[in-house]
């Protein structure tokens, strides 16, 4: 199981994992607070059925980049008994159709209360991030396969590893890869394998957790049997399937490129899928006269060959690469795609080579000007008054878009937003929109569970007001 706790910090690691599972801590919480045994799951799997389920996993965690896969059998039978669909275990909730259940439901987790809430862990590692929808939105499809399920599983205890406060010099995927490949059943290394398993996937931290010991014997029974069922040879012997290197290509048909898109409208950015790839990175730049390009955003770990973005500067030109990568290897990054947001100015075209000019003849001495008649001081203009009343003003949002709101100003034709971001403690620049039309404005923060603070000043033709005194408010994304 995945605590919640554990789902809210690896979503800041470089994988972007998070998962809550329902089968051993309770209901999704951190910690267990009951005197029960850890939940016992039992799945209608024969011993054929578990060695085939084996054979699959031991396949699957190596095309992820690890041979022991016992590791994840061993998780996989204490969270479901091994079982990924639901004919398999009835007792568990119906989960969306998988191709690897012959189109009927995966399993799903019952521990979120009733069924009909969709929102049980999905498959035998049961990855979780809300209702089914969202687990399928931040993993993919590929999360309802057994060889996807396990794929994720692969990052997710690459990610605790890294983490773990019961490992030492482990700090990126390789390091951790190593340090997993050394762990054997009862021998090197178990003890703290079992740690860092029930700590970090099923959340019981020693200390906090009653029924701590209740899941160590858990985790430590449910991986022996499965290793003691189908024996060292199969695991370690020579049959067993080592990984391979995957050779990536660059992703390719990216779209839209060379195409114009209507302002106020997200945008779809595909391409075509790489076989191999477990995420891309997505990286964009803006230029106001598509020359003089500045970096606008690098979106990393992507699990889907499409993405959908709000661009947060209207009237100017775009263009985006994107890179395929399995772990830590990625490939280069794609040929830019271009289009054009709104209406920005007209290209400017490369200037052709200018003629000799000729050779000017001798100027007239001109005559001595006349001293020019000394001009009135000008009046010095009245003042426009900052806007006032403005909205969000402290407090939190919680949806995709923030809409910015202040007090209309009879003599302003447009306005100037102004918005900074907190990061370690001070406050940085997010950008400012000058020429905004009317007192609404509609911004999609890029970075989530952030302090931002904005101001905004009235302007006419000739002159603008004083900002105003700046607004907070907290950002915790859709």
């Amino acid at each position: 199981m995945i605590s919640t706790q554990t789902r809210n910090l690896s979503l800041w690691t470089s994988l972007v994992l998070m998962a809550t599972l329902t089968t051993a801590c309770g209901e999704g919480t951190f910690e267990a607070t009951g005197e029960e045994d850890a939940a016992q799951v039992e799945s209608e799997l024969n011993s054929s059925q578990r060695r085939a389920r084996s054979l699959r996993i031991q396949a699957a965690s190596a095309q992820a980049g690890l041979s022991n896969a016992v590791l994840l059998a061993g998780i996989a039978n204490a969270e479901t008994g091994m079982a990924h669909c639901w004919s398999e275990a009835k007792w568990a909730c119906k989960g969306p159709a998988s191709s690897s259940c012959d189109g009927g439901p995966v399993i799903a987790g019952s521990g979120d209360g009733p069924c009909s809430r969709k929102q049980g862990g999905l498959g035998y590692f049961q990855f979780d991030a809300g209702t089914f929808n969202q687990t399928i939105a931040l993993y993919g499809s590929d999360v309802l396969t057994i060889e996807g399920n396990t794929r994720h599983a692969v990052d997710f205890v690459v990610s605790m590893v890294i983490r773990s406060r019961y490992i030492d010099n482990v700090s990126n995927r390789t390091q951790a890869i190593d340090w997993l490949e050394t762990v054997r059943p009862n021998g090197r290394n178990w003890q703290t394998w079992i740690k860092t398993v029930t700590h970090y996937y099923n959340g019981c931290v020693p200390g906090r957790c009653r029924v701590y010991n209740d899941r160590i014997r858990s985790y430590t029974n449910k991986s022996l049997f499965v290793y003691n069922e189908l024996g060292h040879d199969f695991w370690y012997g020579g049959n067993a399937p080592q990984p391979t290197p995957v050779e990536l290509s660059v992703p390719a048909n990216l779209t839209p490129a060379m195409a114009s898109v209507s302002r106020n409208s997200s945008i779809p950015l595909d391409w075509d899928a790489v076989s191999g790839a477990r995420t891309y990175d997505v990286a964009m730049e803006y230029s106001a006269d598509g020359q003089d390009w500045r970096q606008y955003h690098t979106w990393k770990e992507r699990r889907d060959d499409s993405f959908r973005v709000w661009p947060q500067i209207t009237d100017s030109y775009y263009r985006w690469s994107v890179r395929a990568c399995a772990g830590s290897e990625c490939t280069e990054w794609s040929d830019f795609a271009a289009f054009a947001y709104g209406d920005p100015a007209p290209l400017v075209s490369e200037p052709e080579t200018p003629e000799e000019p000729e050779t000017p003849e001798e100027p007239e001495m001109p005559e001595d000007p006349e001293e020019p008649e000394t001009p009135e001081e000008p009046a010095p203009p009245m003042g426009l008054r900052p806007p006032g009343a403005q909205s969000p003003a402290g407090g939190t949002v919680s949806t995709a878009a923030v809409d910015l709101t202040w007090e209309e100003i009879r003599e302003a034709t447009h306005y100037d937003v102004d918005m900074q971001y907190e990061r370690s403690g001070s406050w940085r620049t997010y950008f400012t929109w000058k020429g905004r039309k009317g007192s609404l404005f509609t911004v999609w923060p890029q970075t989530d569970n952030a302090n931002y603070r904005w101001r905004v000043r009235a302007c006419d033709s000739s002159r603008c007001s004083e900002y105003t005194d700046y607004e907070t408010f907290f950002f915790t994304g859709k």
